[in-house]
């Protein structure tokens, strides 16, 4: 498995046990509260600007799900925001993998909601610096999710395209 799918698959587990509604839903709420990442004592952070560019401009608030990962760690940290925002975050310096989901607000059933784009980017963070990274968000389809594995337990798939 390679790391985006990787990344992407460990996403898609939490957002399979409800942890999507409630990132969808904390990211429409309000203004976006600064991501925060544990780091050990010591350890000198850098600042990474991270915004996410889409195919199509966003007309209402529209919701992203920000995943970021350590290179080489099987976990990563979760980040709701809105299209058109930048989520300013201090990360140990080091390589990280960043994946975006943006969620189509308009269109959430009991189905489950509608995903609009899918996009991850390597981020390269530098100790005491500001970096800037841009994920382009791309039209997902069907191959692409079956390919990342984002269905839930039964099969179903999480999003509807």
């Amino acid at each position: 498995m390679d790391p985006h799918t990787g990344a992407l698959a460990w996403l898609a587990q939490g957002a399979a046990s409800n942890l999507l509604d409630r990132l969808v839903d904390r990211a429409l709420d309000g203004p976006p509260q600064p991501p925060a990442w544990p780091r050990p004592d010591g350890t000198p952070a850098g600042t990474v600007e991270i915004s996410v560019r889409q195919y199509l401009p966003a007309k209402v608030r529209t919701p992203v799900i920000l995943t970021l990962q350590q290179d080489g760690s099987r976990t990563g940290t979760v980040f709701p925001f809105v299209l058109g925002h930048t989520a300013r975050v201090a990360l140990p310096g080091g390589d990280y993998f960043g994946a975006a989901m943006v969620v189509d607000p308009l269109r959430r059933t009991g189905n489950g909601p509608a995903l609009q784009g899918i996009g991850w980017s390597r981020v390269k963070v530098a100790p005491r610096r500001m970096s800037p990274v841009v994920i382009p968000a791309q039209r997902p389809t069907a191959s692409v999710l079956l390919g990342l594995g984002l269905r839930r337990p039964d099969g179903t798939p999480l999003f509807r395209l």
